[in-house]
């Protein structure tokens, strides 16, 4: 496994859990987490389009 590849799925997994704990706080913390979700699925699509390129 090359390590675009590993870091995207790392990156998608991290951003999928952020997103299940923020909705599931969903109060101070809770938007902070779902920030932290969109920076994470914004950085994976990121590694994706550069390795389909």
């Amino acid at each position: 496994m090359n390590s675009p590849l590993a870091l995207f799925i790392i990156l998608a997994l991290a951003g999928s859990s952020l997103a299940v704990a923020g909705i599931y706080l969903l109060l101070g913390l809770g938007w902070s987490l779902l920030a932290s979700a969109a920076f994470a699925f914004a950085g994976a699509a990121f590694l994706r389009k550069g390795m389909a390129a």
